[in-house]
C-alpha cells in the first residue's frame, strides 16, 4: 500500500514544477514549502524553492534555500551550483568561486570514478565477457556512478552483438536507457543492433531520434559513430544521408 504522506508529497512536487513550467514562480514556491513539511528530510524541494526564488530576484532566500538542500545533501551539485550563481547575483563573488571549485573537484572525483569503473570493466571484458561487464555496470549503477554504468551496460551490448546474442545485448541497452533515458552512446548502440537484426526502419527512426538528442546533450563521439552508421546504410534508408553528411560537432 502506499505511504498517502509520501503520495502528498509527490503531488505537492508536481503541481511545484507543472507552476513553474506555466512560469507561476509564486504558486510553485507554495507547492514546493509544501513539499517540504511532507519530506522535510529531502532536499530536492528545498532545492527547488532556491531555483524559484532565484528566478524571482530573491537571491538572499535562495542562497537560504540552497543551504537546507545542502545541510541534507552536502555534495548535491546542483544545489551548490544554484547557491554559487544566487551568491553571484548577491556581489559575493569569493564565496560563489569557493563553491564552484568545490563543484569542479566533485565533477573530477566523478569522473575518476568513471575511469576506474570502465578500466574494470573492460578488464572483465577479456577475463569474463559481456556478463562481467553487466556485473560492473550494476555495481556502477549501485554506487551511484551512472555514467560508468551506461558504458559498462553499452560495452556488454556490444560484446553480446559480437556473440551475435541480440536479445541479450537489446536487454543490456533497456537496462542502460533505466539509468538515464536520454543517454546517446545507448541509442547508438541500439541503432547498430537494429540494423544486425535486419530492422532497417526501426535503426533509422532511433537515429534520427538520437540526432534530435544530440542538440541539447552534444556528444561528439556518439555523433561520430552516428554519422559513420548512417554512411554505412544511407543507400538502404536514404533518410539517414542527412546524418551522414553533419558535421562531428555543432557549432
Amino acid at each position: 500500500m502506499a505511504d498517502p504522506v509520501f503520495e502528498r508529497y509527490k503531488e505537492a512536487l508536481k503541481q511545484g514544477h507543472v507552476a513553474v513550467f506555466k512560469g507561476r514562480p509564486k504558486e510553485a514556491l507554495a507547492h514546493y514549502q509544501e513539499a517540504a513539511k511532507l519530506a522535510g528530510h529531502r532536499p530536492l524541494p528545498f532545492l527547488s524553492m532556491g531555483s524559484v526564488l532565484s528566478q524571482m530576484g530573491r537571491h538572499q532566500e535562495a542562497i537560504a534555500a540552497y543551504d537546507e538542500a545542502l545541510r541534507r545533501a552536502p555534495d548535491e551539485r546542483q544545489a551548490l551550483s544554484g547557491k554559487a550563481s544566487a551568491l553571484l547575483a548577491a556581489g559575493k563573488r569569493t564565496e560563489a568561486a569557493e563553491l564552484l571549485q568545490r563543484v569542479a573537484e566533485l565533477e573530477a572525483e566523478e569522473s575518476r570514478a568513471k575511469a576506474e569503473a570502465v578500466a574494470t570493466a573492460q578488464a572483465a571484458a577479456w577475463s569474463g565477457g559481456p556478463e562481467r561487464l553487466l556485473m560492473a555496470a550494476e555495481d556502477a549503477q549501485r554506487s551511484g556512478h551512472a555514467r560508468a554504468a551506461i558504458d559498462s551496460y553499452v560495452a556488454a551490448a556490444a560484446g553480446y552483438q559480437q556473440l551475435h546474442h541480440l536479445d541479450a545485448a537489446l536487454d543490456a541497452c533497456q537496462r542502460a536507457l533505466g539509468v538515464a533515458l536520454g543517454a546517446p552512446s545507448v541509442h547508438l548502440q541500439m541503432a547498430r543492433i537494429y540494423f544486425q537484426r535486419g530492422w532497417h526502419d526501426r535503426a533509422a527512426e532511433r537515429m534520427l531520434l538520437l540526432d534530435r538528442l544530440l542538440e541539447t546533450e552534444d556528444d561528439a563521439v556518439t555523433r561520430d559513430g552516428l554519422r559513420e552508421l548512417a554512411r554505412l546504410n544511407q543507400v538502404s534508408e536514404p533518410r539517414l544521408a542527412r546524418l551522414a553528411g553533419s558535421p562531428s560537432a555543432r557549432p
